[in-house]
């Protein structure tokens, strides 16, 4: 299983509810920085990570390994 300090219950939460996947909405501003990660490529996602580490960690993790999603339902999950 992954171990990543920087993804908070909260963090794993946003993550999750911007990917359709549970969860709960973030901020407008939490959202608007989620849409911005979905709509980068890869320099300009390195530039978002190096301000937010937590919300790339999350959404690299949901978005690039098969049990990412679960990893962060389980996150969420623990803290309630």
């Amino acid at each position: 299983m992954h171990s990543d300090p920087h993804i908070t219950p909260t963090i794993a939460a946003h993550v999750l509810f911007h990917l359709g996947r549970g969860g709960w909405p973030g901020s407008t501003f939490v959202q608007k920085l989620l849409a911005a990660f979905d709509a980068a490529d890869a320099p300009n996602r390195l530039q978002l990570a190096a301000g937010f580490p937590g919300y790339a960690a999350a959404f690299e993790l949901a978005k690039s390994t098969a049990d990412g999603v679960g990893f962060l339902q389980a996150r969420v999950d623990a803290d309630h």
